[in-house]
């Protein structure tokens, strides 16, 4: 298997090589998307292709300098049907404990209705939806690079008012899996493969939706 390494250099796998279906799904996220991201490939497959970076894509000027490569992901992009997207951890990380997030609200706001614009030139047809970014785990255990579910919760909440004002949908993970404990989680902020479950067959199950009603 291929390898990446995410923001503490920890060894994860990487993405499979894809289908031939007609309908493209595209993911974008950071190493809480890789965690899922091979499930929900298997998850759909019977209605699309689901594609993703072999990349951690990280926080939100790194994504966005990288989606003119990742777009040649695909062949012909019109096919992409879902982009389903988040950035989050990295952007409100404190970085070797520094005082501030690498990127305030309003920088990550910003970046976020950016990629947006950027993505709606690249996949003209697609159906952007954004996913709130996953809260800590609730024992508190630390992290090279600090940041609270507290925390979490007013960038997503920025990020929700950004999206109210265009034609993205929002799927409030944080929300729904608020109350998981720590029982699903790997570390200070990864999930567990029974926890990666959960989040896959939510994921699947919003994306099947959307495709669904297309």
């Amino acid at each position: 298997m291929s390898k990446y390494y995410d923001e503490e250099a920890a060894l994860h796998t990487q993405s499979k090589t894809a289908g031939e279906k007609n309908a493209k799904v595209f993911l974008i996220g950071d190493s809480i998307r890789m965690g899922y991201c091979d499930m929900v490939k298997e998850q759909l497959s019977d209605i699309a292709e689901v594609i993703y970076p072999e990349d951690n894509c990280r926080y939100t000027q790194y994504t966005y300098v990288n989606l003119s490569a990742w777009k040649n992901l695909f062949s012909y992009p019109e096919e992409v049907k879902v982009i389903y997207w988040n950035n989050g951890h990295w952007d409100i990380a404190h970085w070797d404990g520094e005082e501030e997030s690498l990127n305030s609200i309003e920088e990550y706001t910003k970046m976020l209705f950016r990629i947006h614009r950027r993505l709606k030139i690249y996949f003209p047809k697609a159906r952007i939806v954004f996913s709130t970014t996953m809260p800590m785990n609730p024992n508190g255990q630390d992290s090279f690079n600090p940041r609270t579910t507290k925390e979490i919760g007013e960038y997503n909440e920025a990020a929700i008012a950004l999206f109210e004002k265009t034609d993205v949908l929002v799927d409030d993970v944080f929300d729904k899996f608020k109350t998981l404990t720590a029982d699903y989680f790997a570390d200070y902020c990864h999930l567990t493969e029974e926890g990666n479950k959960l989040l896959s067959a939510h994921i699947s199950d919003y994306i099947r939706n959307i495709l669904n009603e297309a």
